[in-house]
């Protein structure tokens, strides 16, 4: 999925368009699967009231950061509302028992997740294959330390965003009006603080960015960054501290090792 922003809110009139392509970032039920296990839910017992309020959370955080929303999060955001509406009605007085409102979405995240597992099944099944090598050809050792991190999708990053905004701001105590930083200062911030060739923590990258808008851009830098392949995102457990690496040259497409 193919995310836009445009650096209006900055009043640069030198900002181009960034589009931004994560294998991560796909549809509404990878969000609500990433909602759910990160909320330790059971799928076939889903709390619509706080799963449909998490979910309007992020899309209204992807529209602050200037995402594309595509139309089908927005039919599964009214979806959810209307599950929700339903059942806060009175069951109807009938002789027939009601399928529960929550059905019909349930068995569609069932059969996705399915899929999605078959999927990882014959991803590692892959992985496992590129270990063997044939006679005669020459093995391809792998640095050790790449088995100790997992990707990280973009729900996931849009998590920990949400967390450091969140965290309280020291008042100011003497108001100064500053230009605000653009998307290319942000990325040559950002290429000093991790081009070192060590990982940095997400939140230790952001926190040299003070304001909640110097925040923001400096996402929108990492994300671009991300997409130049430049560095990685992961992390040591499903849920746990997000890294930052910085790739280096050799582990790159060879225009982005000309564009440095």
């Amino acid at each position: 999925m193919s995310t836009t922003t445009e650096d209006e809110r900055e009043g640069s009139s030198g900002a181009g368009l960034i589009r931004v392509a994560l294998p991560a970032f796909t549809g509404p039920l990878d969000l609500l699967l990433h909602l759910i296990q990160r909320e330790e839910i059971e799928i076939t017992d889903i709390p619509i009231a706080k799963i449909t309020r998490e979910y309007l959370d992020t899309l209204e955080l992807m529209r602050e950061l200037d995402l594309e929303v595509a139309g089908e999060f927005l039919v599964m955001a009214a979806t959810l509302m209307r599950i929700k509406a339903r059942m806060l009605l009175p069951p109807a007085i009938t002789d027939e028992e009601e399928e529960d409102p929550r059905e019909g979405l349930i068995r569609q995240l069932l059969e996705y997740r399915r899929f999605k597992e078959a999927a990882r099944d014959l991803e590692h099944l892959e992985g496992e294959r590129r270990l063997l090598f044939d006679r005669g050809a020459p093995a391809q050792l792998e640095d050790p330390q790449d088995g100790e991190l997992q990707p990280v999708s973009l729900f996931r990053l849009l998590d920990a965003l949400k967390n450091v905004l969140a965290r309280h701001v020291p008042a100011i105590v003497h108001t100064i009006t500053a230009e605000p930083i653009s998307l290319e200062e942000a990325i040559a911030v950002l290429r000093d603080q991790l081009s070192n060739g060590r990982r940095a923590l997400f939140e230790e990258v952001l926190q040299g960015f003070v304001t909640r808008l110097e925040k923001i851009t400096a996402f929108l830098g990492l994300l671009e960054l991300l997409k130049q392949e430049r560095i990685t995102v992961a992390q040591e457990e499903l849920f746990g501290p997000i890294w930052i690496v910085w790739r280096p040259e050799h582990e790159r497409r060879p225009m982005d090792a000309e564009e440095e």
